[in-house]
């Protein structure tokens, strides 16, 4: 195998030996699923179709819905911090709902939908540790960037992939999801003088931030890449490679939803950086669906959704 598209390396898909590629696809028995790795090589991202019944949404919400009404078990990230939840809080452009997709019941059975973990364990080569769940109930507004700048994965910062779930019809003016397809393979940012592909505010400051941005912008210019907006049915879900340029469009109506889950992926055997941040006992895997697995940052592992608490949670796996 030749090296990568990234100077920090890869997953197999990544490999600039397109020979070697085309090789690991073959051994992919259902076409169905091929042609999908295909695509997510070729454009950065796949569209699953119905990835998850309307019975599933429809029993994650009803969970979400109780728990919105027990705030003090949910926790918001909003543009100007992480807050306690309230429903007005969790309207506005740019809050996240943090953690739903572990702490909820059904949230495993959303994250860790089967089209999704076959497409995951495909790629991955091993089980999914998921993390950093969000969910969004209008649109994040979010520039557009790339994962890998935020969301860190321990001396592998590009295996990272992402899943974005439709949890109703999405319409226009909402402020879809936008992204440049192709846009993983533009040409490569760092940080800390080519050393880190990660950014971190006290070491690289705002400019360098901002230099990102324009960077994505310049290049998807420069490559004549359009940018798309996605506009699913409910229960379809996009998954999208850890460079694939995103973010939230414009919101152009006002109070119109966008309910979604986004769920981000490493592979079982590695953690998030954020691991060397938290409690000692907070650095388990929690065994999910299939033999997959979540953990979270921001909630110890013991905590349900509904106000109980009960040690193991679910069942933990050993680190």
């Amino acid at each position: 195998m030749g090296g990568f598209h990234s100077k920090f390396g890869g997953l197999w898909i990544d490999s600039l030996d397109r020979e070697w590629v085309n090789c690991k696809l073959s051994t992919i028995s259902d076409p169905a699923l091929r042609q999908d790795v295909r695509t997510f090589i070729d454009k950065g991202y796949v569209v699953l179709n119905g990835a998850v019944s309307s019975s599933r949404i429809d029993a994650y919400l009803e969970e979400y819905e109780a728990s919105a009404d027990m705030p003090e078990f949910l926790q918001i990230a909003a543009p100007d911090g992480r807050k306690s939840f309230s429903r007005a809080e969790s309207l506005k452009p740019g809050s996240r709902v943090l953690d739903t997709g572990m702490l909820l019941p059904s949230g495993e059975e959303l994250s860790f939908a089967p089209k999704i973990s076959a497409f995951l364990e495909t790629i991955f080569e091993e089980k999914s540790l998921a993390f950093q769940t969000l969910h969004f109930e209008v649109g994040s507004t979010q520039d557009v960037h790339q994962d890998t700048a935020f969301v860190v994965i321990k001396q592998e910062p590009l295996k990272l992939i992402a899943s974005w779930i439709a949890l109703e019809d999405i319409e226009s003016g909402s402020g879809e999801l936008i992204y440049y397809p192709g846009g993983h393979r533009i040409k490569e940012y760092s940080y800390a003088n080519g050393t880190s592909k990660h950014w971190f505010s006290e070491r690289d400051g705002h400019e360098a931030h901002q230099a990102h941005y324009r960077h994505l912008q310049d290049e998807a210019a420069r490559l004549g890449l359009a940018l798309a907006r996605f506009a699913p049915k409910t229960g379809d879900a996009l998954l999208w490679h850890a460079e694939l340029p995103h973010g939230g469009g414009e919101i152009t109506i006002p109070g119109r939803s966008r309910r979604s889950l986004v769920t981000h992926y490493c592979p079982i055997s590695l953690e998030p950086v954020y691991w060397d941040f938290i409690p000692a006992d907070w650095r388990n895997k929690v065994e999910a669906r299939g033999g997959n697995a979540f953990t979270s940052y921001y909630f110890p592992p013991t905590q349900f959704a509904g106000g109980k608490q009960q040690p193991g949670w679910r069942v933990r796996i050993a680190s």
